[in-house]
């Protein structure tokens, strides 16, 4: 047997072995004998083999699959310029913390230099953005690449021959092991004031909703989440309640706990840095968010020596500032991006998973969703990049009966390439089109010269005609009734909704309303 069939082979008997359940593959010719050996696990139903036409966007289906699942996924891919594809991917999940396993074909070592075809040298190409990087020609021990949290990667140098015909029963006898990762050991803390909050980035740095609520419950503070549709207890509109900075100082904690990282509310974060004292829980701070600074810092969540007895004052104070946050919607129109994400937060059902793009949609639901469970949400917040959003959906989706995404134009466009290999598993898209980077009109950069042509960016597409192209089922709305009835629909494989939108300006402006009116109630 050739060393690269047998190389592979075991590779992937040990990815087997090791409790790995899908693999996501693009073709090639350098990484034929790991494809043969994925197919015949495949096969056999051994795992669950996906095939992406381009590496960028197979990475961030991969990316998708690991957030539904918490499982390591790994991404196969042929050599050279395949390789670096799956770069926007990688940085998501190294920032991320998402187990991703980057599985590279390349040429043999000795013919890197030398103007081989499709050689570079790939050996240490991730640099510091994988967790660990395997350069090999040899056998090795997937268990020990893997023993870590977050990105992994193995290149594999395959030399001639490629194939070989061999019908042993490689994988006869194959045990399934989990693998096993040391709990760290327990924080204990002191926290004597009544008066402390608790503020979730998106991503929850990892922990579960169960615990950030024990936490919070044990501390008897408030719950400011910037994914306020898993939270059903969180204040409502947060970054609204603390947009006026008369209402931050009422407001004041003697203890803010920060648990991940706050990446959508200017807001929230000067809330944060005028806090008397913050404290990051965070176990990204160990590796990665090596310089973040605060008052205290833990990368797990710490147990309470004594429960914290309940301020119902303090609590009563925020559902004050909750109270008028919601009044001042009352200025909002009855169609726009405001409400898309309203609606879409309260009338999905329980157990429905929701992906989420960034720019303004993210934003959108964190400011104008009513706080609710049930749903299983996700968002790539490790770097907020508008790339891969629709493979990074389509990746969740394979791992949920029924899924929902909330994608702005431009990052539907941006990924619009993953239409041409779609699955089959239920996700239904909307896609918020105001012709362009919607968000920009909400930033400094407004009224700008050239603000049009280098930030709003419009495309002039219809939507509608380029994913019926693809032989996708589409349709367009214009309104909120619309848009219910939109939401009321079961629909079987990929469907996408083309919510058409008023101009960037007026959703702007509409914005600026609410914060206006907000300020005006709290002068009151």
């Amino acid at each position: 047997m050739s060393n690269s069939t047998n190389l592979a082979r075991s590779i992937v008997r040990q990815l087997i072995e090791l409790g790995i359940q899908d693999v996501v593959l693009s073709s090639g010719s350098r990484n034929a004998p790991l494809s043969i050996a994925l197919y015949e696990a495949a096969e056999k139903g051994l795992i669950k083999l996906h095939v992406r036409l381009d590496e960028r966007g197979a990475a961030f289906f991969a990316l998708g699959i690991s957030k539904a699942s918490s499982r390591y996924v790994p991404v196969v891919c042929t050599s050279g310029t395949a390789v670096a594809n799956y770069y926007p991917a990688l940085l998501e999940a190294h920032h991320s913390n998402i187990n991703l396993l980057l599985l590279t074909a390349d040429r043999p070592a000795r013919l890197r230099k030398t103007g081989s075809n499709q050689t570079t040298d790939q050996s240490n190409i991730f640099g510091s953005f994988v967790r660990a990087s395997f350069d090999t020609t040899e056998n090795l021990d997937v268990s020990t690449c893997l023993s870590v949290q977050g990105p992994v990667h193995i290149n594999l140098q395959f030399d001639e021959p490629l194939l070989e015909e061999n019908d042993s029963d490689w994988l006869s006898g194959v045990r399934i092991r989990q693998l096993e990762r040391p709990n760290p050991k327990a924080i204990d803390i002191n926290i004597e004031s009544r008066r402390s909050l608790v503020i979730v980035g998106h991503d929850r740095a990892g922990f579960s909703v169960a615990e950030i609520e024990s936490f919070a419950s044990n501390l008897a503070a408030p719950i400011i989440a910037e994914d306020p549709l898993v939270f059903e207890g969180a204040i409502a509109h947060g970054s609204i309640v603390l947009s006026d900075e008369r209402a931050r100082r009422e407001l004041a904690a003697d203890h803010v706990f920060v648990i991940g990282r706050t990446t959508l509310s200017r807001n929230i974060n000067s809330y944060v840095q005028g806090a008397k004292r913050a404290i990051v829980i965070d176990p990204r701070t160990e590796k990665i968010d090596t310089s973040r600074t605060s008052d205290e810092i833990y990368i797990q969540i710490p147990q309470l020596k004594k429960p914290v007895e309940i301020d119902q004052s303090w609590h009563d104070l925020w559902k004050k500032y909750e109270a008028l946050a919601a009044i001042s919607l009352s200025v909002l129109p009855d169609w726009s991006e405001a409400e898309l994400a309203a609606m879409v937060a309260e009338q999905l059902e329980s157990d429905t998973a929701l992906f989420i793009s960034s720019s303004r949609p993210v934003r959108d639901l964190e400011s104008f969703a009513v706080p609710r469970s049930g749903l299983i949400t996700y968002a790539n917040r490790g770097l907020a990049g508008i790339d891969g959003n629709i493979s990074t959906a389509l990746g969740i989706a394979s791992q949920h009966s029924r899924s929902y995404a909330v994608i702005g134009d431009l990052a539907f466009l941006h990924d619009v390439s993953a239409l041409a290999s779609p699955t089959k598993d239920n996700l239904t898209i909307i896609v918020v089109d105001n012709d362009g980077g919607g968000i920009f009109s909400t930033l400094g950069q407004r009224g700008s010269k050239g603000f049009e042509t280098i930030f709003g960016t419009p495309h002039g597409i219809d939507i509608t005609s380029v994913v019926t192209g693809f032989g996708i089922s589409c349709q367009q709305i214009s309104s909120a009734k619309e848009l219910h009835i939109a939401l009321q629909q079961i629909y079987a494989g990929l469907h996408v909704i083309v919510a058409k939108m008023p101009d960037r300006d007026a959703n702007a402006d509409s914005i600026a309303a609410v914060l206006k009116k907000y300020s005006q109630l709290v002068l009151l």
